[in-house]
């Protein structure tokens, strides 16, 4: 069988921290198909609707550090009552650890087997060696079909090139990403300054650590590859996050600290699609795509000054913005996050402010 953790383990079902109201009331708002004549009790937590949980949450909800920026706490809260309020309640959103928690309790109260990992996320430009952070990204083990420990790996968070569906566990194994012209692939491979070794001469990699890969097909027609980060098999728990989420939002040198990140996926219609189908593309006939790909997936970026749409390899620039009233119209508009203008005076000062 393919697909299985290390020593061939099993993932134990967990009960989830959210109510089967909650639950409900989640399925309603990422608009799930015919969520609100589903009893969560009675979902059937397989592989085929599991990738469209994964799709719909991402299509949902923005990858957005705003709090961090606009409130005078200047953090990003991520206990579960929190995000429940401010995703499935206020229409927000959150990063890696909000979104791929929430929709952990999510899955769970849906009946799935799943835990949570962590992995280091690459900052090096595409097609170039790895430069990886600690472990400050969150993801998740699942493994969706009954009777089987075949295990997939999924990162619901959304932003910038993420997963947009399960990947089996598999070195080696590709998916679709949002269209056509992106793919995701998956590599088992080992750290070249580790001290493990399979043996004393320490001739054989151990080969322990993966790697999420992203290929892009550009309007030029190249393609780039990139590692957008590694991880391990092993379970991380409450006190990993909390303690990496305190050290992301107060790390002057991060991402996070240094923009305004704001990241969603949206559907496209058919017109879009059919566009999209005529474009150059990374798959063929060959490579077995499914029909519950389409429809395919766009993506808008706060990015720098401007908000981005990108579908398949076209990219448009929906709006610049001059001041912090400009941006937060532009939060509202694009991403539905609505932040009082008042709240500009807790980003002056901070290196994002627009000046």
């Amino acid at each position: 069988m393919k697909g299985l953790l290390h020593d061939r383990l099993w993932i134990k079902k967990v009960p989830s921290v959210y109510s089967a109201e909650q639950v409900s009331k989640w399925l309603s708002k990422i608009q799930y198909p015919q969520a609100k004549a589903i009893d969560p009790s009675k979902f059937e937590p397989n592989l085929d609707n599991l990738r469209v949980l994964v799709r719909h949450h991402i299509a949902a909800f923005p990858f957005e550090n705003t709090p961090m920026h606009y409130t005078p706490e200047r953090t990003m809260d991520i206990g579960f009552d929190y995000l429940y309020q401010r995703l499935v309640v206020n229409n927000g959103g959150s990063y890696c650890f909000g979104m791929n928690r929430i929709f952990l309790q999510m899955i769970r109260g849906l009946g799935y087997r799943a835990y949570s990992g962590s992995g280091r996320i690459n900052t090096g430009p595409p097609d170039s060696p790895p430069n990886f952070l600690p472990f400050t990204h969150m993801l998740l083990f699942i493994q969706p079909i009954d009777g089987s420990n075949a295990t997939y790996f999924v990162d619901a968070s959304g932003g910038g090139s993420s997963l947009t569906q399960p990947i089996l566990l598999v070195d080696g194994e590709s998916v679709m990403g949002s269209t056509p012209s992106e793919k995701h692939v998956l590599i088992r491979t080992a750290r070249s300054e580790s001290s493990l070794a399979s043996s004393l001469s320490g001739d054989s990699e151990l080969k322990v650590e993966w790697r999420l890969l992203v290929n892009h097909l550009k309007d030029s027609g190249a393609t780039s590859t990139r590692i957008m980060y590694s991880f391990v098999e092993v379970e991380f728990f409450e006190a990993d996050y909390e303690a990496a989420n305190i050290l992301v939002y107060n790390k002057k040198e991060d991402i996070f600290w240094n923009n305004v990140v704001c990241a969603k996926c949206f559907f496209l219609d058919d017109k879009q699609m059919e566009e999209i189908e005529r474009q150059p593309s990374l798959f063929t006939a060959n490579d077995g795509a499914n029909v519950w790909e389409r429809p395919y997936l766009g993506r808008l970026a706060l990015e720098g000054r401007t908000i981005k749409r990108h579908v398949g390899i076209k990219t448009e620039v929906l709006k610049t913005m001059e001041s912090e009233l400009d941006r937060l119209e532009g939060l509202k508009e694009w991403f539905n996050i609505d932040i009082d203008p008042t709240a500009v005076k807790h980003i002056k000062g901070r290196v994002p402010a627009y000046g």
